[in-house]
């Protein structure tokens, strides 16, 4: 016997990104250790916390690795997208998703991860 769906206005409420400023590392040869803040939002996905600068979503090659994974199915885009997105926090984010006993970042739980924080972005979507 198959399982009843829960009708949708059962269903938890989505939680709206946290607005947050990013501290982004912003080299020049003069100043190597230069640093600037940008506004952005933080989402919380499978218990990994995410920051994602507004200016992130505002850049034309996403939109090129987005229309490649979606339309094309080319999931090699998916690194690119996630570094991306999160910038510095990339390597902190592989290593989350890292399984412990392989070392290695299962490519579906990180395809899966990375569409995840698209729509914890956009909760009302």
């Amino acid at each position: 016997m198959a399982t009843p769906k829960k009708p949708q206005d059962h269903q938890p409420k989505k939680q709206k990104p946290i607005v947050v400023d990013i501290e982004l590392a912003d080299p020049t040869p003069e100043e190597p250790e230069r640093t600037r803040t940008v506004p952005g939002k933080q989402v919380t996905v499978d218990g990994i916390d995410v920051r994602v600068p507004d200016e992130a979503l505002d850049d034309f090659e996403i939109l090129d690795d987005i229309r490649g994974v979606q339309d094309s199915n080319d999931v090699s885009r998916m690194p690119s997208l996630l570094r991306r997105l999160v910038g510095d926090d990339y390597r902190s984010i592989l290593d989350a998703l890292r399984d412990k006993n392989t070392g290695r970042v299962p490519a579906g739980r990180a395809s899966e991860f990375v569409f995840a924080v698209f729509e914890a972005l956009n909760p009302s979507s």
